[in-house]
């Protein structure tokens, strides 16, 4: 689950998505980790060739995670500034992508399943500038309409097939 947090009017408008699911997992599995190094260290559990692994499986797991899907996402449309500003924080560190609102010709919500969707905005220049990296879970289209609204374009969904590969 990802909360998202809006903010502004008419002429400016910031969108801060937190991944807290993510974070939540990671703070859980954290703990296990800190649970089975205290019991390493206190001596009441040996440590063997599963426990290593298992150890090194978790941690693996938690920055997979971290770094997929634990970044915090703050975008802001400014009209009076004609900029479209996204700033992504993660364990990379921060990366800010800034674009002209104004080249801004569609937007594209992908859509994976009934509650979960990414934006993507079309560019004049063909480039297509995706507002968070992973899939946003929204119980409603609020937020959609008012980006919508002020960048002066109708939203696209586009439903995404999810395919096993056999």
């Amino acid at each position: 689950m990802t909360i998202n947090l809006m903010q502004g009017g008419e002429s400016r408008l910031t969108i801060r998505y937190l991944p807290l699911l993510a974070w939540l997992f990671i703070g859980v599995t954290l703990y296990g980790v800190g649970t089975l190094v205290a019991e390493l260290a206190a001596g009441s559990r040996a440590m063997d060739g599963g426990t290593a692994l298992g150890l090194a499986g978790l941690i693996t797991l938690v920055l997979f995670v971290a770094v997929a899907a634990g970044q915090f996402v703050v975008c802001t449309f400014d009209r009076g500034g004609d900029q479209v500003r996204i700033a992504r924080y993660g364990l990379h560190g921060r990366a800010v992508q800034t674009r002209p609102l104004s080249e801004v010709v569609g937007m594209d919500v992908r859509v994976l399943r009934r509650a979960q969707h990414r934006i993507e905005l079309r560019l004049r220049s063909g480039e297509r500038l995706s507002l968070t990296p992973y899939y946003v879970v929204a119980y409603g289209t609020g937020g959609i309409e008012r980006i919508g609204a002020l960048i002066g374009v109708e939203p696209v969904t586009i439903m995404q097939r999810a395919t096993l590969r056999r």
